[in-house]
């Protein structure tokens, strides 16, 4: 069934719902971290849960509740999460996690999408109820389907296109479904969907047509060993605390 959200208020922020409601079995809870941030290029910067102030993000980051990334120009960002969901953030981009709760009986995760453009790709679960939402200033959509692509304008308008699945897109008292290979535009006047993609999300759609492949194998992964995050964590903090010791070495010698 379809998921829902808050009300329509002018100006507030809106939610872009991914809610795959499954009958509940009993699974095992998840342990260590939920999620990391994989790959990134150029400036990406981190706002830890509690933290006031921005600071250089690095491979292997643990992403937890609460915590905030933004992109630099010409940079991206690219997070995995435990469960196989996976988000890629373009350049000039910010997001918050609001929710990372994974339980033996549901899964919970909820994001603010502020700015820029991303690719969401939400694992499916079989095993557990699930809810997996994105808020965006513009609109509220109810997803069934976990592949899309969100971009929000500076003005604070969104669009969403589909590459699986269904959606119902809300905003302005109004409410339509989005059909795979569709495409919504939400703001102030109501949602408008087209048939077809846009030259902007047809660009998408190849992106994410390139990602898909590697995403899948790191699902795979992922499946074999529960701690493929957490060990993948552990290297690059390693990594990272070896190149500071070689770095005061060398200014030990000098």
């Amino acid at each position: 069934m379809y998921g829902t959200s808050c009300g329509l208020a002018g100006g507030s922020m809106k939610t872009i719902v991914l809610s795959l409601f499954l009958g509940l079995t009993a699974a095992p809870a998840i342990a260590g971290e939920t999620g990391c941030v994989y790959d990134l290029k150029g400036e990406v910067m981190t706002m830890k849960a509690g933290q006031a102030a921005w600071a250089a993000a690095k491979k292997g980051l643990p992403v937890a509740e609460g915590d905030r990334l933004k992109t630099g120009p010409r940079a991206w960002c690219e997070i995995l999460f435990k469960d196989g969901s996976f988000i890629k953030m373009e350049e000039e981009s910010e997001t918050a996690a609001e929710a990372l709760r994974s339980t033996a009986e549901e899964r919970l995760f909820s994001f603010s999408f502020l700015k820029g453009k991303a690719l969401w790709m939400a694992a499916k679960i079989k095993s557990r109820a699930t809810s997996f939402s994105v808020r965006t200033p513009s609109a509220v959509c109810a997803v069934r389907g976990t592949d899309f692509s969100i971009i929000v304008s500076t003005s604070g308008g969104t669009t969403v296109g589909l590459f699986e699945g269904k959606v119902a897109v809300s905003g302005a008292a109004q409410e339509k479904e989005l059909l795979a290979g569709e495409e919504a535009s939400a703001g102030a006047g109501g949602v408008a969907v087209q048939a077809r993609l846009s030259r902007l999300m047809k660009a998408e759609e190849r992106r994410y047509a390139r990602l898909k492949g590697r995403v899948e194998a790191l699902r795979k992964r992922l499946a074999q060993r529960d701690t493929f995050i957490d060990e993948y964590i552990g290297r690059q903090e390693k990594a990272l605390s070896d190149l500071e010791n070689r770095r005061k070495e060398k200014l030990g010698k000098r």
